[in-house]
């Protein structure tokens, strides 16, 4: 029988792991001391430094109880990195997504390695599937040497399937959990936030036949849920290429919600192209470029010209002349950020924690 595995460390950074990092000036901007942020070689700030991220190789001991953090010291990690970090206003915040990013991976490791309990564990992913969908939203303007849509993506998956595993395994009952308005403790339960989660699993995979089976097969006290239902009924009608109900009720969705959906318009964009240009084909008719920007969520011409001319398509006095059948395999432009920064750092404090 394997020996159960406890972190020792109670500090969001080993102490080992700080004095290393601080001596070889490796210390993000983040972590540093105020007082030495201008000196040539900084100070860490205990209370800042966070585990940064380390890849198992040969000659690394990953399992070492000193430099683990217990279950809550990781929930306490998470909460301090997506309630103080991600508010600053005074660092770049690609600079705070790069740390954040990188932090969290290592609270994944700390927690798998350990074997946490499947109580806690929820209490860790639940936060961080929240963070990857609002950073796509975030960064979605950035390049590609600033931010790779595509490792975004990856851990967002790998965390909410872990995340939706844990719920189908586990019959939960009221446990205790901090209140995020005072240091005592309030009975909650553990699966608050699974409505949430199941809904923006669904906005994750439009037309997606797993989660739109998924949705359908979860309890009724879950599937009957204004929230679920709304996504289901987006992603059906997107199974079933309606995208004109599709983006409509996607323009009316929130929060967390819309960015979800959001990370499907590329896609959406891309077939919509395909199917219009043959149900429109025709020498002579065009379509009113102004519709198909309000149609599919195009914030002006410019994108739907660029789209064009992706496509070879001609847009002539703002008409489109669908004058041929295009494929969608064909790369539309890169979405436009419909939530500015503003609106998205507004929207901080209620949906990450």
């Amino acid at each position: 029988m394997t020996e159960e595995l406890k972190g020792t460390c109670f500090a969001m950074c080993p102490e080992k792991e700080r004095i290393s990092r601080e001596r070889e000036n490796l210390l993000n901007i983040l972590e540093v001391d105020e007082k030495t942020k201008n000196k040539k070689h900084k100070k860490a700030d205990p209370s800042k430094t966070v585990k940064c991220y380390k890849r198992s190789s040969a000659g690394l001991t990953m399992n070492d109880p000193s430099e683990l953090r217990p279950g809550p010291v990781l929930h306490f990690t998470v909460r301090y990195l997506l309630t103080r970090v991600i508010m600053r206003k005074d660092v770049n915040w690609t600079v705070i997504y790069e740390f954040i990013f990188d932090r969290l991976r290592a609270v994944r490791q700390d927690m798998v390695i350990q074997r946490l309990d499947v109580v806690t564990c929820i209490r860790i992913l639940n936060p961080i599937v929240k963070f990857h969908i609002y950073a796509a939203e975030r960064m979605r303007d950035k390049s590609l040497k600033e931010y790779v849509p595509k490792f975004n993506d990856q851990h967002l998956v790998e965390c909410i399937k872990q995340l939706l595993v844990m719920y189908d395994n586990r019959d939960f009952e009221l446990t205790e959990e901090y209140s995020t308005d005072s240091d005592k403790l309030v009975e909650v339960p553990v699966d608050k936030n699974r409505i949430e989660i199941e809904a923006l699993y669904i906005l994750l995979y439009l037309g997606n036949f797993t989660s739109i089976t998924r949705g359908l097969s979860l309890p009724s006290k879950y599937r009957e849920s204004s929230d679920i239902k709304k996504a289901l009924n987006i992603s059906r009608a997107w199974y079933l290429k309606n995208y004109v109900r599709v983006c409509r009720e996607i323009s009316q969705l929130s929060g967390l919600f819309l960015m979800a959906a959001l990370n499907n318009l590329q896609v959406i964009r891309r077939d919509t192209w395909a199917i219009m240009s043959a149900g429109y084909k025709s020498k002579n008719l065009t379509f009113p470029g102004e519709k198909l920007q309000s149609i599919l969520l195009y914030k002006n011409m410019s994108k739907v010209a660029e789209d064009c001319n992706t496509f070879g398509i001609k847009l002539n006095g703002g008409n489109i002349h669908f004058d041929k059948i295009i494929c969608n395999h064909g790369k539309v432009a890169n979405p436009e950020k419909l939530i500015n920064d503003i609106e998205l750092s507004d929207l901080l404090p209620d949906i990450i924690i």
